[in-house]
């Protein structure tokens, strides 16, 4: 009965150990904002990761508001670009991304655009696995939304 304790506790600590280190969550801290306008739209032109997207639609549903009484907001995501690359000891990720902001009041014909472009990038160095380079490429996608909702606030 006690090998069995024993065995059972240094399985569990050896199982919670690993799954911790390869999969770490992400809990962003994304900046909220307000535009001027009555409906809000996401659109995405191109290819995007799912995880990407899935975290675009997270913060455009929760921090992106509108409070307006007339007006529409199409928020374009565009232009994803991956670049991962070696260097001396390890890999590099580059990522890059455009988006564009189109705000329309018909009562008034007035059409305002807000372009911008952000990117980031990370780098693993050492050993590693496949997983742990996959987490990184995860990481910098947030990173790129947390950068990409700082610079869209900046040019509100």
């Amino acid at each position: 009965m006690k090998n069995t304790f024993i065995i059972l506790f240094f399985s569990l600590l050896v199982n919670c150990s690993t799954s911790n280190a390869i999969v770490e969550s992400v809990n962003p801290q994304f900046e909220s904002m307000t535009f001027d306008a009555v409906t809000k739209r996401l659109l995405f032109e191109g290819e995007f990761p799912q995880h990407f997207k899935d975290l675009s639609n997270q913060w455009f549903d929760n921090k992106v508001k509108v409070n307006g009484f007339e007006g529409n907001m199409i928020f374009t995501l565009k232009n994803y670009s991956e670049q991962n690359s070696k260097i001396s000891d390890g890999r590099k990720i580059n990522i890059n991304v455009e988006f564009q902001v189109v705000l329309e009041k018909s009562s008034l014909s007035q059409k305002k655009v807000i372009k911008g472009k952000v990117n980031s990038f990370s780098t693993l160095t050492g050993n590693f696995s496949l997983s742990e380079f996959d987490q990184l490429i995860i990481k910098t996608q947030t990173d790129l939304i947390l950068r990409l909702s700082r610079d869209l606030k900046s040019k509100i």
